[in-house]
Formats: C-alpha cells, sequence, structure tokens
C-alpha cells in the first residue's frame, strides 16, 4: 500500500505528485510560506512547486524591468526621480492555511457550482462568488465559502443568494483550514454587515424578509419588485436609491408616521425625507399611475366585462352586455385646523364637526376603483350631489365621453339632489328609498327595492375601509400635505387596484342568487300582515316566557340551520357578523336568551331586541317555524323589518342564536370593558353607603 505524504505547505495527502525540497532557493521559498525550518523528511506537492516557479520568473521578469530603468536614469536626469520597484509591482504573498477551525465549509472546486454541483458548461457559466454572498452564506447559514468557489449566475440577484438558493446550500466539509488572511476578510466582513443591519435597506431584496415589506409599505416583496420597475423618471443619488424612495413614501402612507420618525428608521435627515417623499410622488404620478386609475386607464368595454358582478348585471342592468355600473360615495379626509380663515370655513363640515376634504370615488361592483375626483370642500355647497354635478357639468377626467346612456349610478341617499340631473344625462340611477316624513318603518316593497341597492352598493364602503387602511388617511392630515393629498391618494387607490385583489369575487351561485332576490322583491310579508291584523304586537297575555335553562327542551322542534342555510336567508353576511354582537348583549347570567312563545298561534316567537344605536329604543322580533324545520317568515319593527329579500341583523341574531350557536356551542365569550371605565351617572345611594359600612356578624 503505498505511503500518504502530506504537503508541508498545503498540509493535504498526496500519493504521487510530491516533490523533494532541494535547491536552496526553494527551501528558502517554502521556509518563507511556513514559517519554520525544514525538516528531512518535508516534501511539497506538484501544485507548490508551480507556484515557486511562476513566482521565480516573475522575480526574474522584476529584475529585468529593474534593470532596465536603471540604465536609463543618467546624471543630467531629475534627481528627485526615483523609481521604488517593489511598489511598482509587487507580489502578495499569503500565509499558508494551516489553522483549523470547526466551521463548516463548502468544496473549492471550479469545476462544480457550490449550490446546485452542476459542472461548468458553455452554456451554464460559473462565476465567482462575491463577496457579500459569502459573507451572506456565513451569517445566514453558518457555511463558509472560500473566495475562489464558483456558482451559477442564476443563483445570484445583487451580488447576493436568492432564498432558493440560500436554502439549498450545503457545507460538505465539518471543519475549515484557514490563514490569517481569511479570518481577518472573515471579520470585517461580518462587522461592516452587522454595523448596517438596523438601517432598511431596500436596494437589498434579501435584507427584509416578505412580511418586513407587507409591514412597512403595504406591499410584498415581489410587489414592491414590481412597482419599482414602472419608474423610469426618478433620479438616483449617493444619498437615496429609487427604492429607497419609493419606500420612504410608501411607508409614510402606509404607518402615518412623521418625517424625523421616518429620517431615524432610514438613516436619513428630515429634509433627505421631505426630498425622498416628492421625488416618489413625482415619479410615480407620471410612471404608474396613469396607468392604474383615472377613466381614461381602462375602456369603457374593459370595465362591463372585467369589472361588473353578475349579481349586480342581473338586478339593474337586465342582463345588458353594454351597461356598466358604478357606485359612487364620498369620502374624509380630516385636517387641521387652518390659519387661514377663509379655507378653515369652507374645509369645515357641519355633519362631521370639524375641518376636511372629501374626494368622490368612483368603483365598479367588484370594488375596482376607476377613479378618484377632487378633493373637494366640505361645506354646505359641497355635498355629494352638488360634488357629483360639477363633475358631470364640468367634464372631469373626460368622464362623459367614457360613459353612456343606459349607464348604471348606484348612490345613496345623499344624492338624493341630483337624481333628476343624471336622469337627464341618459343615466340610470339606484339609490335606497327614503323614509317618508311621520313613518317609522319602510313598506315592504320599499324595503325590499332599498335591499337589492345595498346588495350592490355596500362595496365602496370597503373601498374607504380598504383605503384608510393606509393610516395617513386615518389621522388628521397636516396642512402642508394639502396641495398633494389628491397625487397621495390616488396612489394608494391605483396601488389597491394592481395589487390587491377583488373585494366581490364571482361564484357560480351569484345569478341565481340575484335572480331569488328579484322574485322575493315582488312578495309581501306574511307575517307582518298577521301581527298588524290580530294586534300581536301589543297583548301580553298571549305569550309565555321560555325558562332560560329549558330553552332546548322547549324549542326542541326550532330548526337547525347551517351557516350555508343562514346566508340563504340573510342573503348577506353582514347580518351575520352583527348577529354575536346583539346576542351578548341579550344573554343574561346563565347566558341563555329571554324570548317568548305565542300561545294561540302554534310555532310564533316573539324576542325583544335592543337597539345598538339608543338605550331608548328596541324592536320586537317575530319568528315564525313549522314543524318540517323550515323558517316559514319574520318580522321586526325595525325601519327596514318588513322585507323578505334578506332580513335585518335582528332577525338574523335570532335566528344564529336559536338555529345555530346554541346546538354548536359556539363561544360567545368577550371582554367586558364595562368594568374598566367609570360612570358618573352611578352614585351609591345613602343606604348602600351605609350597608357597606355595617361591620360584619
Amino acid at each position: 500500500m503505498a505511503k500518504d505524504f502530506k504537503c508541508v505547505v498545503w498540509w493535504r495527502c498526496h500519493l504521487k505528485s510530491r516533490r523533494k525540497i532541494t535547491t536552496k532557493a526553494l527551501k528558502q521559498f517554502v521556509r518563507k510560506r511556513i514559517e519554520r525550518n525544514l525538516e528531512e523528511n518535508d516534501v511539497i506537492c506538484e501544485k507548490c512547486r508551480s507556484i515557486y516557479r511562476k513566482t521565480l520568473k516573475k522575480v526574474n521578469n522584476e529584475q529585468k524591468v529593474s534593470n532596465c530603468l536603471s540604465e536609463c536614469i543618467t546624471d543630467d536626469s531629475d534627481s528627485e526621480f526615483v523609481i521604488n520597484t517593489e511598489e511598482a509591482v509587487s507580489t502578495k504573498i499569503l500565509s499558508p492555511k494551516q489553522i483549523e477551525l470547526n466551521i463548516s465549509s463548502t468544496h473549492t472546486s471550479h469545476r462544480f457550482c457550490i449550490v446546485c454541483k452542476k459542472e461548468g458548461t458553455s452554456r451554464n457559466k460559473l462565476c465567482k462568488v462575491p463577496l457579500q454572498a459569502r459573507t451572506q452564506a456565513f451569517i445566514k447559514n453558518a457555511v463558509f465559502i472560500d473566495g475562489n468557489t464558483r456558482c451559477c449566475k442564476h443563483h445570484l440577484s445583487e451580488q447576493l443568494f436568492d432564498d432558493t438558493s440560500l436554502q439549498a446550500l450545503t457545507a460538505k466539509y465539518t471543519t475549515t483550514y484557514m490563514n490569517r488572511s481569511d479570518i481577518t476578510s472573515l471579520l470585517e466582513n461580518v462587522r461592516k454587515t452587522l454595523a448596517t443591519s438596523h438601517i432598511l435597506n431596500f436596494d437589498n431584496p434579501l435584507s427584509l424578509s416578505d412580511g418586513d415589506y407587507y409591514n412597512l409599505t403595504g406591499l410584498s416583496k415581489q410587489q414592491f419588485n414590481e412597482l419599482s420597475s414602472y419608474i423610469v423618471s426618478a433620479r438616483q443619488t449617493n444619498v437615496r436609491s429609487v427604492r429607497t424612495c419609493i419606500a420612504v413614501l410608501l411607508t409614510k402612507l402606509r404607518t402615518g408616521l412623521p418625517n424625523h420618525i421616518l429620517g431615524t428608521i432610514f438613516s436619513l435627515t428630515k429634509s433627505q425625507v421631505q426630498r425622498c417623499i416628492h421625488s416618489a410622488r413625482v415619479s410615480l404620478m407620471q410612471d404608474f399611475v396613469p396607468h392604474f386609475i383615472g377613466f381614461q386607464h381602462i375602456s369603457h368595454e374593459d370595465f362591463v366585462r372585467n369589472h361588473t358582478t353578475p349579481i349586480a348585471k342581473t338586478l339593474f342592468a337586465n342582463d345588458s352586455e353594454d351597461a356598466a355600473i358604478i357606485v359612487m360615495d364620498g369620502t374624509y379626509i380630516y385636517l387641521q385646523k387652518s390659519a387661514d380663515y377663509e379655507f378653515q370655513r369652507l374645509s369645515y363640515s357641519l355633519h362631521k364637526n370639524r375641518p376636511l376634504v372629501k374626494p368622490m370615488v368612483i368603483v365598479g361592483t367588484d370594488g375596482y376603483i376607476l377613479s378618484v375626483l377632487g378633493p373637494y370642500f366640505a361645506n354646505g355647497k359641497n355635498n355629494d350631489a352638488a360634488i357629483t354635478k360639477h363633475m358631470i357639468s364640468v367634464n372631469a377626467e373626460g368622464m362623459n365621453e367614457w360613459l353612456e346612456t343606459s349607464d348604471v349610478c348606484v348612490v345613496d341617499r345623499g344624492f338624493r339632489d341630483v337624481v333628476d340631473f343624471l336622469k337627464e344625462q341618459g343615466y340610470n340611477v339606484e339609490m335606497p328609498v327614503y323614509l317618508k316624513k311621520g313613518s317609522k318603518q319602510h313598506p315592504v316593497e320599499e324595503a325590499n327595492a332599498s335591499r337589492l341597492v345595498t346588495k350592490v352598493r355596500w362595496v365602496v364602503e370597503s373601498v374607504n375601509a380598504r383605503v384608510k387602511q393606509w393610516r395617513f388617511f386615518d389621522k388628521v392630515v397636516s396642512n402642508h400635505f394639502i396641495p398633494i393629498i389628491g397625487d397621495l391618494l390616488r396612489i394608494v387607490c391605483a396601488v389597491c387596484n394592481k395589487f390587491r385583489p377583488p373585494l366581490a369575487g364571482t361564484h357560480p351561485e351569484d345569478k341565481s342568487i340575484a335572480e331569488a332576490m328579484l322574485e322575493k322583491c315582488k312578495k309581501g310579508n306574511a307575517i307582518q300582515k298577521m301581527v298588524t291584523e290580530e294586534g300581536l304586537l301589543t297583548k301580553r297575555t298571549i305569550y309565555k316566557l321560555v325558562d332560560a335553562s329549558n330553552v332546548l327542551d322547549e324549542l326542541a322542534d326550532f330548526p337547525v340551520l347551517s351557516m350555508d342555510k343562514l346566508r340563504e336567508i340573510t342573503m348577506g353576511v353582514y347580518q351575520l357578523k352583527q348577529a354575536p354582537n346583539y346576542v351578548r348583549e341579550h344573554e343574561g347570567e346563565d347566558g341563555k336568551f329571554e324570548l317568548y312563545v305565542c300561545k294561540i298561534k302554534e310555532n310564533l316567537l316573539k324576542i325583544k331586541i335592543q337597539s345598538r344605536h339608543s338605550n331608548k329604543l328596541s324592536h320586537t322580533v317575530f319568528i315564525s317555524y313549522s314543524d318540517e324545520g323550515d323558517i316559514e317568515g319574520w318580522y321586526c319593527t325595525c325601519k327596514s323589518g318588513a322585507r323578505v329579500v334578506g332580513c335585518c341583523a335582528h332577525v338574523a341574531s335570532v335566528l344564529w342564536y336559536l338555529g345555530y350557536q346554541r346546538l354548536e356551542q359556539q363561544s360567545g365569550s368577550r371582554r367586558d370593558f364595562k368594568t374598566s371605565v367609570l360612570d358618573a351617572s352611578h352614585i351609591p345611594s345613602s343606604d348602600e353607603s351605609d350597608c357597606d359600612s355595617l361591620p360584619e356578624e
């Protein structure tokens, strides 16, 4: 068996490539490398001998250059001209790698990629692993990578490994031989990396996680990269990059933090933050916003085809393929009190009793934001109706050419004064019916018609809530942002259009739901008619109070309702979301509802529900069910309680409790905040105080 020989320089085993150290120059070269005297059996490998020959050849060439230069320098030449041959041609001599450390490391082959282990070819060319990537691998994976190793180019992004490559990177050796230069370089690189780790660096895509990107900017890492790719007009400077400018603006809008705090986070001065916001706003308004918001960014046909839900089309467009259905509503952005008294009067809202401006938001029935116009003042001359009339009169964004006759405008009751004007322009208008003066409840027909409108109009309220998730608009906006508040709002709306999913999705059963609503809209409320004609609302003796501890036994025949069945009854989810809150308020000490059973009408229940808006107001709910397990009908004394297209939240809360919650044993626990706040109206009487002061017997 052949004997293993270790190279005295590299300290690695070789079988055939050993070379004896014979000549004086070679011995001097090796002693300088290993920094000790040679022993009799010391040998070197062929690689070391090749390095020696190259070094010797280089030294000889340097000597020739030096001699040539010396001959060229004459006595009459400039005496201050001196050639330092050591500085002109320097040879970097590294210490041998003799320090063994318990640090994992990869292989050092030039032929194979250290990540995917594929061999380099003409098609798959390998490159040296950059210093930043080697430091990243050591910090993240605790793997040391030598400076001469290679990897495929697609594993790198901005001189760093991407997430997938970093996870695939594994070590081959459990120990590593290093020299002093390796250790010094490694420590210095780690120090520099950790010294800047507290700074938010958006130029390095791998320095922040996907969650960090979303928490700060409201966008995922991929979405932020895509947004940055649209920007072509911004100028790159030494202080901040284009990505940093966008990140500062989005973080400002997302969190609402003041500029001096953003400066601390991004390691910028307050004035630099202001310039970042200005640069990013101008660039986004020029390069990004026009592609995703405004009447001219999308054609009428594309809007109808892609952003009209089947429910809205069935309810209001009569299945017309050409009619666009838009939902309009004004939202509020609160301002500081202004020292400009005229502006303060114009921006003061008597409705909200505070200064604000009102942008007009126009959306599709799926939540896609078609346009945001304004902002407008908030005084009495700038209500929703006046703003709408102004938009059409001045042809804002060319909306008159975009809109077509027979298009449908879905609005709330605040637009009542502009309904006739819109109809004169050839548009159809859908608005909830106003409660007639002196009436306490909508008739069945009006309540049903209003429910058809709210089934579609809710989406604009959700859009406003989505925009207010960018806390800049949810807070009181500083007055120096007033000139650009419209641009900032359009930027956020464009981002929502591009990167947020639709608020109202499309489902196969949507059209059948809309057809069922239209069918029920024609029907009356039989329970209301029975209660009114037979005086069941005012009679008390005909009702029996159900024992709270025996509800399951006394109402054993009440239908069991699944969540799908409840949604079929309510024809929406809003009422079901309100149901648990109503139930918690009406639970007694034993956690049960207090309800009555009618003695003269079989399977008829009567329940009192406290209004969530007023202490003085309560509503009475009637529910009728059959022995076969079906809900036959309902009636509530609230304003919209007579409708049969869905039901009000009071009816939904009773159905949810009796048919679902009490059988499923759903937890209704909540924190009781009333015990944490004092009530000044509750003052103990003198009798209570005396009783408290009596000693215990």
